[in-house]
């Protein structure tokens, strides 16, 4: 069979590829806004993701970290060690503050840990861990405010010198700060207490953290899958509103730029069609042939939406570390299926003259 709509379609290479790049540059709009909130509440749940712990130990009720207070006592750390399937425990302190230099401010989760334990930064790429007094920070955040390795910075209300420089911690949200597990205990005044208790398992931890549940009263026992789950949901509930104003303004952005393409490139192959229907082409058969060139104009663009959005991924995490952009499959389903689904509408309209084209007007014209 031959490829009519196909060939109709890309005989004028010009006109069809600024067809295809008008419904690309509307859909980039959406994947790209779809990718940067995406992107945020990974980061947001960034310390929980790159955790060995298998389970979080918290508050009875508590189960996220953002905007949340949790008190464990750490007596429950002995039975808890003593629990089949446990294979170490290690106590967190957790506070919400800012990092703040006489260059500016940066919201920060401040995390209070052990030393050469498993609850501090995953990665050190400069520096050492904290001592008393001493801080560790993420390495976006030290460049953006200008600290250096050596410098005096506050939070909570302390001065503290900073010691060491970590990554991926810094999000457009907020940055993560590491201090002595002793030394922020006595700024929160809990020498008695965690915030977390960190656990890590053998076997099914799941199973683990049901135990430890049964056993241990008033505490609330996560996954670390389930944990990182919970605080990326309360983050997106927090932005719902903001996030449904600009999906909304990208959706009718993208509806009018995608129909007024496929409107301008169907009333452009007027001549065409008009040819086709003298030939013998019925209505069902004009229906078919528009729709099928508006499939192909949604579905090349697509392709160059995601490969276009690759790069400004890449080209966003060179020059604004603290914007991460990822391209979710839901995010690329949901609006590869929009795009058919308006390209499919876009082309009712235009139909409606097509199908009122009368084949001798067109020769006539062309004589």
């Amino acid at each position: 069979m031959v490829p009519v709509a196909r060939r109709m379609l890309f005989t004028d290479r010009r006109r069809a590829l600024l067809g295809v790049a008008g419904v690309a540059v509307a859909l980039v709009m959406a994947l790209t806004l779809d990718g940067i909130f995406a992107g945020t509440t990974r980061q947001v749940s960034r310390y929980i993701d790159t955790s060995p712990a298998d389970i979080f130990v918290s508050q009875e009720g508590v189960r996220t970290i953002h905007m949340a207070i949790s008190v464990v006592p750490v007596a429950v750390i002995d039975q808890i060690r003593e629990l089949t399937g446990v294979t170490w425990t290690e106590p967190i302190l957790f506070s919400g503050d800012a990092l703040e230099v006489p260059a500016g401010r940066r919201p920060t989760y401040v995390i209070g840990y052990q030393p050469d334990g498993r609850g501090g930064p995953q990665t050190l790429i400069e520096g050492s861990e904290p001592g008393t007094g001493q801080i560790v920070i993420d390495d976006s955040a030290a460049d953006a405010l200008d600290i250096a390795i050596g410098d005096e910075v506050e939070v909570m209300g302390l001065s503290w010198r900073v010691s060491g420089l970590t990554t991926g911690m810094t999000s457009i949200i907020n940055t993560t700060v590491y201090v002595t597990f002793e030394d922020l205990a006595l700024v929160l005044g809990s020498s008695n207490s965690a915030s977390y208790i960190l656990i890590g398992t053998e076997g099914d931890p799941e199973t683990v953290a049901n135990n430890i549940e049964a056993v241990i009263p008033g505490v609330e026992t996560q996954t670390r899958p389930r944990f990182s789950a919970e605080e990326r949901t309360v983050v997106k509930d927090m932005s719902t509103d903001l996030l449904n104003i600009m999906s909304l303004a990208a959706l009718l952005v993208g509806l009018a730029v995608i129909g007024l393409v496929l409107y301008a490139t169907v009333l452009s192959r007027l001549r065409d069609i008009g040819v086709m229907k003298a030939l013998g082409l019925g209505g069902l058969g004009v229906f078919r042939l528009v729709l099928t060139q508006a499939m192909w104009t949604v579905v090349t663009a697509l392709a160059l939406a995601l490969a276009a959005t690759f790069g400004i991924g890449a080209v966003v995490a060179a020059l604004a570390p603290d914007i991460d952009l990822v391209v979710e499959p839901a995010s690329l389903l949901r609006t590869g299926v929009g795009a058919v689904l308006v390209g499919a509408l876009g082309v009712i309209f235009p139909l409606i003259r097509v199908w009122r084209v009368d084949p001798a007007t067109v020769f006539r014209r062309t004589s």
